[in-house]
Order: C-alpha cells, then structure tokens, then sequence
C-alpha cells in the first residue's frame, strides 16, 4: 500500500542519515587525541559519553518499532528499549554538560532540549511499566524523534555553502537557530502525526455518524 512504500522510504532515508553520522561525525572519536577532540579536549570524557550514548541511541531507536520484533521475541524488545534508554540519558546531559563550557549562546535550547527529551523519554518508560503500550510508543517515537536532532545540526554543518543549505536571513546567528530548529520541528511533527491529525479524523467521523444517524 502507499502508506507502506511512504513509512519504508521515511525510515530507509532516516537509517541512511544516521548510519551517515555516526560514520562521519561520531567514530572519529575513538582516536582518542587532542588534534580530533580540537576544543573539547578539556571536556573529552563528556563530549565521548555523548557521541557514544548518541550513536548507539539512533542506530538501535528504529528496532525498537519493528513489530515482529516486538511480539515475536518480547524480551529483545525490552532490551533494545533499555538499552536505548541508558544511551539516550546519558547522552544527552553529557552534550549539555559540555555546551556550558563551550558555547554560551546554546546553553538555552540546550537546556530546554536536553530537559524534554529526559521528561519524554522518562514518560515512554513510566507508560511501558504501567503496560499502557499504545502511548509507550507514541512517546519512544517522539523520544526518537528528539535524539535524531543530533543528525539535523550535524547535516546542517555540512549542508552550509550548498545549494541544500536552510536559508536564513542574513546576519541570523546560524548555530543558534538551528539548535532551535533541530529538535522543535521534528518534535511538532510527531504531534502532528501523533496528537493533530488522528484527533481531526475522529472528530469527522463522529460527525458523518451523527449525520448518518439523523438520516
């Protein structure tokens, strides 16, 4: 079905991009010197925390959505959550741990992106426990959605001076608004998908059964 072939490419181009990071902006980490780390030397327990617990977080995230994974073996499913989980919270304070040190300006969507991704991820867990499945996923999806954040801000980096570039006006603090961008319009995404559009739908299907009960 269309809806098939659309949520195949949506999540085949999402893996290639974060394959595409982690090769490109994470495993250059391993050598541990200070000509790779450059200006987060002093900081490189931190910044190697966040690029590990990042990269195991994106490579495994879309496992977590595999159905047959999930009913079929139910235990891997629950260690890949875990697993996730673990990488995601540390992750996540680590880069803004590191963002106070070295980049003044993005402290505030750091911090506001760090606190929401830690609250949403925690809700996912608390939801998994209390067995409320439905909502689980809604809120590992958007957990996800803010972790792929990582890959938008580093794609930017590359995307600058090509004819892929995100426009902005001139003189906009560009690392900035991007920050910003990165994980607010995936995050408003997921509530479109997630909260908007399924509400719109019920609603209008309320309506035709109520016109069609009145004829």
């Amino acid at each position: 079905s269309s809806r098939f072939l659309f949520w195949a490419g949506f999540w085949s181009v999402a893996i290639v991009l974060a394959v595409f990071f982690v090769r490109r902006d994470a495993l250059k980490y391993l050598e541990w010197s200070e000509a790779v780390y450059q200006r987060f030397w002093p900081n490189r327990g931190l910044l190697a925390v966040h690029v590990a617990g990042a990269g195991i977080a994106l490579m495994i995230g879309p496992l977590q959505f595999v159905t047959a994974i999930r009913r079929r073996w139910p235990k891997v499913h629950r260690c890949i959550g875990w697993t996730y989980v673990i990488a995601c919270l540390g992750s996540v304070p680590a880069s803004l741990l590191v963002s106070l040190d070295s980049c003044p300006l993005c402290v505030p969507p750091f911090v506001v992106w760090s606190s929401t991704t830690a609250m949403v991820t925690g809700i996912a867990v608390l939801l998994a426990i209390l067995g409320r499945h439905r909502a689980h996923r809604d809120f590992m999806i958007r957990s996800y959605a803010l972790m792929y954040a990582f890959v938008f801000v580093r794609l930017d980096h590359h995307l600058v001076g090509t004819p892929l570039e995100i426009p902005l006006a001139e003189g906009a603090p560009r690392n900035l608004m991007v920050l910003w961008l990165a994980w607010v319009i995936p995050l408003l995404a997921c509530e479109l998908i997630l909260v908007w559009i399924p509400t719109v739908q019920k609603a209008l299907r309320s309506r035709r059964h109520s016109q069609a009960a009145a004829n």
